[in-house]
């Protein structure tokens, strides 16, 4: 009788195996990588300087993907990838350089 349940028993979990693993196998793939930064041609700087989005677009945020509106003036962070990685044009205004020494004092 032992025997007999114990058989049972690896049956089940055969059966059980079974359906999981096609079930598995089947998952999304996990996302990619963001792209490398903010795109440029989204972005245009205002009369003081800072960068405001043209259109609605996605950039890499630290958890993830996030949406920044047109129109929308964008962080401090953002601001300082974009003068890093796109042409500049106008140079960034004395009161917005003062606004991000604040921010990276802030941080350290």
């Amino acid at each position: 009788m032992p025997l007999r349940a114990s058989r049972r028993l690896l049956l089940g979990l055969c059966i059980a195996a079974e359906l999981a693993f096609p079930a598995m196998a089947q998952q999304k793939p996990p996302p990619q990588d963001p792209p490398a930064g903010p795109p440029c041609e989204a972005f245009a700087r205002d009369s003081e300087g800072d960068w405001v989005a043209k259109r609605d677009v996605m950039v890499p945020g630290p958890g993830g993907m996030v949406l920044i509106k047109a129109g929308q003036q964008v962080d401090e962070e953002l601001q300082q990838q974009l003068d890093d990685r796109c042409e500049v044009r106008p140079k960034p205004s004395a009161a917005r350089q003062e606004k991000a020494a604040a921010a990276k004092a802030e941080r350290l």
